[in-house]
C-alpha cells in the first residue's frame, strides 16, 4: 500500500484544475463532535473560491436538509450516497434525489429492525445513534459518539451481524451504518454529477474533483478519485485501507481540513 504524501506536496497545477470539492463531515470538519470556526471559515473560503462545494456524510436526511440551505454548499449526499439535497436559492426550492424507490426503502427499513435488536443484545455497549429518528434509509449503531468508545472487536462484531442478515455496513468514525441497497458514496456522487451533465468515468470530470475524509466509510472514494486527501487522524484506519488517500494533512479534524483548504487555495493563486 502506497502511503499517503503529505498535503503540503500537492501539485500547484492540480489545485488549479480543480472546480469542486467534496467533504465528509464528522472528524474531516469537525473535532470533539464540533463545527470549529476555522473549519467553517474554510467552506466559506471555498465557497468564495467559486469551487462548486458539496458535503459527502453519513448524517441523516433531517441533518442534510438543514445543511444545504443553511452552509455555503451547492449541496449534500448523505446516508452514505442514499440521496442528495440541492437548495435552489434564488427559487428557494429543495431538490430531492433518491437513489433507490420508496419501496426499496420501505422494505429495507422494516429488514435493519432485526440488525438493531441483534447488535442491542450482541454488542454490549453499542447503542443506536441519537440521529436515528431523522434517518429515511440506514440504521447508524453508535460505538464512540454518544457512548463509551468500544474498541475494534465491538465494531467488528456489529458488522458480522449486519453480513449475516445480509445488509451492507461501513464503519465512519463513530457510526457503523447498515443499510440494503447497491448505492455508496461513490455513486451519490456519480447520481448528483450526471444530473448535472457530468459523467464521472470521464478522466477530466475524475481530475476535476477532490475529496476530503477521514474513515474506512471514504474509502470508495479514495478507491474512486486521484485526487483525495484525508485529515492526520485517519492515522489509525490506514493498516485496514486498500485504497487510501493521496494526500494527508498534518493536523488532525477541523484542524486538517483547514490546512488543506489554505493550502490548496494558496497554490491556486500563486
Amino acid at each position: 500500500m502506497d502511503r499517503p504524501k503529505p498535503i503540503r506536496e500537492i501539485p500547484r497545477e492540480l489545485c488549479r484544475g480543480l472546480s469542486s470539492f467534496f467533504t465528509d463531515i464528522d472528524d474531516t470538519i469537525t473535532e470533539g463532535g464540533l463545527l470549529t470556526a476555522e473549519s467553517f471559515a474554510a467552506l466559506w473560503d471555498l465557497h468564495r473560491a467559486a469551487l462548486e462545494l458539496v458535503v459527502v456524510t453519513g448524517r441523516p436526511a433531517g441533518w442534510c436538509d438543514h445543511i444545504a440551505r443553511m452552509w455555503p454548499v451547492d449541496a449534500v449526499i448523505g446516508e452514505n450516497g442514499a440521496f442528495y439535497y440541492a437548495y435552489d436559492r434564488t427559487a428557494r426550492r429543495m431538490h430531492r434525489r433518491s437513489l433507490i424507490s420508496e419501496e426499496e426503502r420501505l422494505e429495507g427499513r422494516r429488514r435493519l429492525e432485526l440488525v438493531r435488536e441483534r447488535v442491542l443484545v450482541e454488542v454490549p455497549g453499542c447503542g443506536i445513534a441519537a440521529d436515528q429518528p431523522f434517518r429515511l434509509v440506514d440504521l447508524a449503531v453508535d460505538f464512540r459518539e454518544d457512548v463509551a468508545p468500544l474498541g475494534p472487536e465491538a465494531v467488528a462484531a456489529i458488522c458480522r451481524i449486519a453480513h449475516e442478515e445480509g445488509a451492507v455496513c461501513k464503519v465512519s468514525s463513530i457510526h457503523v451504518n447498515c443499510w440494503y441497497g447497491s448505492f455508496d458514496k461513490v455513486s451519490g456522487v456519480r447520481r448528483y454529477l450526471s444530473d448535472r451533465g457530468r459523467d464521472l468515468s470521464e478522466e477530466a470530470v475524475r481530475r476535476a474533483v477532490l475529496f476530503a475524509g477521514d474513515s474506512p466509510n471514504d474509502e470508495p472514494m479514495f478507491r474512486e478519485l486521484p485526487h483525495t486527501v484525508a485529515v492526520a487522524n485517519i492515522g489509525e484506519f490506514l493498516p485496514r485501507l486498500a485504497f487510501p488517500p493521496a494526500y494527508i494533512t498534518s493536523q488532525p479534524s477541523a484542524r486538517g481540513f483547514a490546512e488543506a483548504v489554505a493550502i490548496l487555495l494558496k497554490k491556486r493563486r500563486s
